[in-house]
């Protein structure tokens, strides 16, 4: 099974993988059409070459051919791109092979032959060697599979002495593999090929063995798509990571062609093919249509300035592509099974204890018998449970819903246990109110928005938190809903309004989890042998919501388990919501808070040119309103004390602006700058600050 995972690029990158598919697409396009047009400039070429030329030339359609006949070193070189040289990894011996010499290899080294065979999945190619197996164990004659990528690429593998080729875009989705039905035997050269037609299924594979073709079984059955190409090097005795060979490699050779029968069956025969003499010998209007396209394909790989510049282009599309993906996030995704997984009464709750067989159904008790889901009752779906769950006639989903964003907004739920809508839970304070809204939900056809700008533009909560004694007195907990809510925020909102007061936060949506401030060493004392380590990010990274922070369940964000963050080991609906004296040394300690604090403090004293106006602006960005007479006396005798003791140690001013990654205003006096940081520190911790205004 594949993994339940499903890429969600951004709408930039997906736009960018759409121009690398446009652009692959076009070259392609260009290849073929020049492919077919230049019979002229061939029988150009053709009367410029000389007898040598001619006899000297490869097979048609040979695109490497690795004969690893060096007798010491680890360079390994290419004999039809002399320039192209491969390299050993690993210590291997060389000695004598079917033809000429060959490495042994143990399953630790292998030959890198770097970036060769980009074939793609509509591409017709062929891959060739001789090989002396002595395991059974799975080895890798060749691959360009990327194992860290979906295994996207091919290979060419022997698996408990069969032969066994994978065509990979997405595995096993977007993939196919085939094996011989028979193995070879060990201890023994073997010829072995696989031929691909780009049909783009497992159809269009032939597997040979000593010339020739044999039966073989197709584990792995779908359609390949996409692209087949991939970044990684060419690898002879082992893939990316996994699979090396044991035994002897020799005589390796790719094609970009599909050789047929014959041709396979003559390689196993002797050295390589026919050279291109055996074409040229014929006059062109003699010539098969086999033959005058094996001379195109020649022509466009070896010869061809612009298709080899083209072929270029097209090797640097895997690489940005990978780029790309690397930096795509997944979400978990599932699927229903072809065949449903039988379910019993477990007796006594014992899992080898099975009584009664059961199938899928839903609760009769919440009216599940009047909501038809499905045509045939008798299989369903989780796709049933879905639609019954919105049905409009459903008594609890839209009722628990409006619930919920009743008591994000009012602090408390209309049904205080907002976890339990059950008999042991409360009551609902307004029964009809509760009922309306979860009928308005339905009606506005589950659009959350809507329904929350109802509740937010409506006269009761736009009401005053303000309290009198009377009102105190007799409601409270404020069940009648006699004053507007008043709260303490939750733990990632006092850190995004602190971040956003001050002007760091970073509103972009979506992305990977990021890692803010944190005390050193936390992670490490709930790590085996210390082995994890917590780095924060060093970019914006630090300044982002909070609801992007990485989140390790053995050691969550202490900043925000201290403002009562559930650690997220169970799930938890309700909240507590505590003060504690912990709480505050937060606010003044956290290098979030100082930062922000420094941060508020210049764009106040940006704002003005005094300290009145200082500070007003300073109480409406955090507290929406004018500071009183007293709260004004208060920070600016704050501010006089912090300038005197900053004047007289300005080192300390110094350390307490170097809190935090974000630059410094230059052009702010460090002294005065930290005095008002201390001022704005003190705002950010007062009650009003972290609470529903």
């Amino acid at each position: 099974m594949a993994e339940p995972l499903l890429k969600v690029p951004s709408a930039a990158q997906q736009s960018e993988l759409e121009r690398i598919d446009a652009q692959t697409a076009e070259i392609m396009n260009i290849l073929k059409t020049r492919e077919s047009q230049i019979d002229a400039e061939i029988a150009a070429w053709e009367k410029t070459l000389t007898a040598e030329q001619i006899a000297t030339a490869g097979p048609a359609g040979l695109i490497a051919h690795f004969a690893l006949d060096e007798i010491e070193g680890d360079a390994v070189h290419d004999q039809v791109h002399i320039e192209r040289v491969g390299k050993l990894i690993g210590t291997a011996k060389r000695e004598v092979g079917r033809l000429g010499q060959s490495i042994l290899l143990d399953g630790s080294n292998y030959v890198d032959a770097g970036q060769v065979g980009n074939f793609e999945t509509s591409d017709k190619f062929s891959v060739a060697a001789w090989i002396n197996l002595t395991s059974n164990d799975a080895s890798t004659v060749l691959s360009k599979i990327d194992e860290d990528g979906s295994f996207r690429g091919y290979d060419l593998i022997m698996e408990g002495g069969k032969v066994a080729a994978h065509f990979v875009n997405s595995w096993p989705d977007k993939a196919f593999k085939v094996m011989s039905k028979q193995p070879i035997s060990l201890n023994q050269w073997h010829h072995i090929a696989v031929t691909y037609d780009g049909s783009l299924r497992a159809t269009g594979v032939r597997i040979f063995v000593d010339g020739a073709a044999v039966e073989f079984d197709v584990p792995t059955d779908n359609a390949l798509s996409d692209t087949l190409k991939t970044s990684k090097s060419l690898h002879i005795g082992q893939r990316q990571h996994s699979a090396g060979f044991k035994g002897s490699i020799d005589d390796v050779q790719l094609y970009s062609a599909q050789l047929s029968p014959d041709d396979v069956a003559s390689l196993a025969k002797g050295p390589t093919l026919a050279s291109l003499s055996g074409i040229l010998k014929f006059p062109a209007a003699h010539r098969s249509e086999s033959q005058q396209q094996q001379l195109r394909q020649y022509y466009a790989d070896q010869v061809d300035a612009v298709s080899k510049q083209l072929r270029n282009e097209l090797a640097e599309f895997p690489k940005r592509r990978e780029e790309i993906e690397k930096n795509i996030p997944a979400t978990m995704v599932m699927s229903e099974p072809k065949e449903p997984r039988p379910a019993f009464i477990l007796k006594r709750g014992q899992y080898d204890q099975r009584g009664e067989q059961v199938e899928s159904a839903l609760p009769h008790v919440l009216n599940a018998a009047n909501m038809v889901m499905t045509d045939s009752q008798s299989s369903m779906s989780r796709l049933d449970l879905a639609r019954w769950l919105t049905n409009p006639d459903h008594p609890l989903t839209a009722r628990v819903a409006v619930n919920r964003w009743w008591e994000m907004l009012f602090g408390t739920g209309l049904v205080e246990t907002a976890e339990d809508f059950g008999i042991q839970g409360s009551l609902p304070s307004h029964p009809e109110l509760l009922d309306w809204l979860a009928t308005e939900l339905i009606a506005r056809e589950w659009d959350q928005k809507a329904v929350l700008k109802q509740i937010v533009l409506s006269a009761t909560y736009r009401q005053s938190s303000r309290v009198t004694p009377e009102l105190l007195e007799r409601d409270p907990r404020n069940h009648l809903l006699t004053r507007g809510p008043r709260h303490r925020l939750s733990a990632e909102t006092v850190r995004d309004n602190a971040l956003f007061v001050s002007g760091l936060l970073k509103e972009h949506i979506g992305g990977p989890s990021v890692k803010p401030y944190q005390p050193e060493g936390l992670w490490e004392d709930v790590s085996v042998e210390r082995r994890d380590k917590y780095v924060p990010d060093a970019g914006e990274g630090l300044y982002r919501r909070s609801m992007y922070t990485f989140w390790k369940r053995t050691c969550p964000p202490p900043g925000m388990s201290t403002f009562d963050a559930p650690d997220r080991e169970t799930c938890l609906v309700r909240r507590a919501r505590t003060n504690t004296p912990l709480q505050a040394l937060v606010l003044l300690n956290d290098p979030t808070f100082v930062e922000a604090a420094r941060k508020l403090a210049e764009r106040s004293l940006l704002a003005s040119d005094n300290d009145e106006g200082h500070l007003r602006h300073a109480f409406r960005v955090v507290l929406a309103r004018l500071p009183e007479d007293s709260e004004r006396a208060a920070l600016l005798e704050i501010i006089a004390e912090a300038r005197e003791h900053f004047v007289a140690t300005p080192a300390a001013a110094d350390q307490l602006l170097a809190t935090g990654n974000s630059p410094g205003n230059a052009g702010l006096k460090p002294t005065e700058l930290a005095a008002w940081t201390i001022a704005m520190s003190v705002l950010l911790n007062i009650d009003e600050a972290i609470s529903k205004p």
